[in-house]
C-alpha cells in the first residue's frame, strides 16, 4: 500500500499526499480531480463577462480586474472540463468513483513515479487496466530536491486499441 503524509507545496499550503519511497501524489489529484468532482465553474459570470468585452469594451477595459477575472473563470472552465472528461474515460473502461478504484490508480501512480526521470516526466504514458478495458494516462511530475518525484498533472484517454 502507501502512507498518507501533509507535504508542503510551493505555495506554502499542505496537500494530503500518498507517498511510496521518494514518490508523492496529490490525492486530490485522483479522489477529486480524475473522479469529476472539480466545482463548476461561474457560468452565468463568464458569460456576462464575455458578453460585456463584447458590448461595452470601453466598461469591460475600464476595470482590469475584469480580464483577470475572465481568464481565472476561463481556467476554471477548462479544469471542470478536463475532470469531466477524465472521469468519462475511466467510466468508460469500467472503473468507478470507489476507494478501491482510487486506490488502484493512485497505486499505479506510485510505480510511475518510480520510473519517472528528469528526461521523461512530461506526458509519462502508462496504460491501467479497466475492466472492460484499457486506458491511457499521461502524467507529468516536478522533480524536487533529494529526487522526490511530485506528480504535478494527469490525463486520462480511452486506448481504445491505438
Amino acid at each position: 500500500m502507501f502512507e498518507v503524509i501533509q507535504f508542503q507545496v510551493k505555495t506554502g499550503q499542505s496537500v494530503a499526499c500518498a507517498k511510496k519511497g521518494k514518490v508523492l501524489v496529490a490525492l486530490a489529484k485522483v479522489e477529486i480531480y480524475a473522479m469529476g468532482k472539480v466545482a463548476m465553474y461561474p457560468y452565468e459570470e463568464l458569460r456576462e463577462l464575455q458578453q460585456m468585452k463584447q458590448t461595452a469594451r470601453k466598461q469591460f477595459d475600464n476595470n482590469p480586474e475584469n480580464e483577470k477575472r475572465l481568464k481565472k473563470i476561463k481556467d476554471l472552465k477548462h479544469n471542470y472540463e478536463r475532470s469531466q472528461a477524465m472521469l468519462k474515460a475511466i467510466k468508460s473502461v469500467g472503473l468507478t468513483d470507489t476507494v478501491d478504484d482510487i486506490n488502484m490508480i493512485t497505486l499505479h501512480l506510485l510505480s510511475v513515479g518510480e520510473r519517472v526521470t528528469v528526461e521523461t516526466r512530461i506526458d509519462y504514458l502508462s496504460i491501467i487496466e479497466g475492466r472492460n478495458n484499457q486506458l491511457k494516462l499521461f502524467s507529468t511530475w516536478i522533480v524536487l530536491e533529494g529526487d522526490i518525484k511530485y506528480l504535478s498533472t494527469i490525463r486520462f484517454t480511452p486506448e481504445l486499441g491505438e
